[in-house]
């Protein structure tokens, strides 16, 4: 059976909704052990602002600022938009169309999706998303946990840790020798590039995560080896 593959990665930034952002901040509650009024009042100061941060994680408040992809050994495209704040349903049925235009559901060709940590993340942050913003996915998209299997989905990150253990990209890549990620930005700086109006960094970063994904599958795969 022939396979077609996807390589693909996303980035993501902290919800945008004020409602969210009230929730967030309002959510915080001190450790038992800060009992003065002033003490608490400190604690949720100093850690709203991480907290907020970490809904770039949450696909039910954060959002999806761009996805990149590659089709087989095809070039690497980055969906993004310079209206951040207001394109992500865009970008999301983008990416959905360039899918169903790439393939045609076969039964002698099968969907590979493959990515870092896609099982756990990428493909669950899509689905919520894809669900609050009422953007129907493809029907050969495994979005959903009874599609999760090995068939659909290549997770490099469960592939070479094992299930429940975590590896980043940058070690895997380390180990294979790939060169590993430059230092200017990581996930956690995405939103900073974000605001800074610096899209094109994503996009860029973003193109390189997909680059490196394809080249540890075809490692852990052993393909092109004589």
């Amino acid at each position: 059976m022939k396979q077609f593959n996807i390589y693909f990665d996303i980035e993501t930034i902290p919800a945008q909704s004020y409602d969210i952002k009230n929730y967030i901040q309002n959510s915080l509650t001190a450790p038992a052990s800060y009992k003065k009024p002033e003490s608490i009042s400190a604690w949720i100061e100093e850690n709203k602002e991480q907290a907020y941060r970490k809904t770039a994680l949450n696909g039910g408040f954060g959002q999806v600022v761009c996805i990149g992809y590659a089709i087989n050994d095809g070039d690497v495209r980055v969906i993004y938009f310079d209206d951040w704040a207001s394109s992500e349903k865009q970008i999301l049925q983008s990416f959905f169309n360039d899918l169903i235009e790439c393939y045609r559901p076969s039964a002698d060709i099968t969907p590979h999706f493959i990515g870092h940590n896609i099982e756990n993340f990428d493909l669950r942050f899509i689905y919520q998303r894809a669900i609050v913003l009422s953007v129907k996915p493809p029907s050969f998209l495994p979005l959903n946990s009874k599609s999760y299997n090995n068939m659909y989905i290549f997770d490099t990150m469960t592939e070479w840790a094992g299930k429940r253990n975590y590896v980043s990209l940058n070690e895997v890549c380390l180990s294979l020798g790939i060169p590993p990620k430059g230092d200017e930005i990581d996930g956690s700086k995405v939103w900073d590039f974000v605001k800074e109006g610096k899209l094109k960094q994503v996009a860029d970063y973003c193109t390189g995560d997909v680059e490196k994904v394809r080249a540890i599958y075809k490692r852990i795969t052993f393909q092109n080896i004589t």
